[in-house]
């Protein structure tokens, strides 16, 4: 095991990720006390998995359809509904 500060891992993080890789654990203290550690993974955990399927994003274009049909809304509408909304 052992001990680096903050600055010794930012300086020269590559160093202490070749420790954590041959399976040492380095500690990371912070006015006395431990506030961190880098260690290696738990036995069997060698990859992280990849995402099941890519991020959907909300159609607003589609919301906007639903709720307002194809009413051409006046300028600074939405500008009003935030300033409500904050209570402006």
């Amino acid at each position: 095991m052992s001990i680096a500060t903050f600055q010794q891992i930012g300086k020269d993080l590559p160093s202490s990720m070749v420790l954590v890789q041959q399976g040492e654990t380095t500690i990371i203290p912070q006015a006395g006390e431990i506030v961190a550690r880098l260690m290696p993974p738990p036995v069997g955990v060698a990859k992280i998995a990849p995402a099941d399927a890519p991020v959907r994003r909300p159609d607003f274009a589609a919301r906007r359809r639903a709720i307002f049909g194809k009413q051409i809304l006046p300028s600074g509408t939405a500008q009003a509904l935030v300033n409500e909304d904050r209570g402006a």
